[in-house]
């Protein structure tokens, strides 16, 4: 059953911000924004624009491969693609990648700004 037209839940009307205590038990919700909590809890396998430092090659925190890594040796630039490397000096100046090798293809355009070191294989793996 869905809810609609709800003015009021605890006493504050939908113009407050909604306080709960305890939990709220349901699926499927969307939030629009800025979610903040405490923790989040799950495996985060269909979290977005969240970048990993590797691959583990088992979903499972129970098998012992969710402990060993892989990573593509090379960090491909497609054609047409380009990409702009900066980083400011009071971030280092340095910029670094985990693949051994960049592969720029026919058409593409890969910079390292002046002033930026980009480093290569920080995993030391290739």
């Amino acid at each position: 059953m869905a809810l609609s037209r709800i003015t009021k839940v605890g006493g504050n009307s939908l113009e407050d911000p909604l306080n709960f205590t305890g939990g709220i038990v349901g699926s499927g919700a969307t939030f629009a924004g800025v979610v903040t909590a405490t923790s989040f809890v799950g495996d985060g396998s269909q979290l977005s624009g969240v970048s990993g430092f590797a691959t583990a090659l088992s979903p499972s925190q129970s098998s012992p491969l969710f402990q060993v890594f892989k990573t593509p040796k090379e960090l491909r630039i497609a054609a047409g693609t380009s990409i702009s490397v900066e980083v400011g000096s009071d971030e280092g100046s340095v910029a670094f990648t985990r693949a051994g090798d960049i592969v720029v293809a026919s058409g593409a355009t890969f910079r390292i700004a002046s002033g930026t070191t980009l480093q290569t294989n920080v995993l030391g793996l290739f």
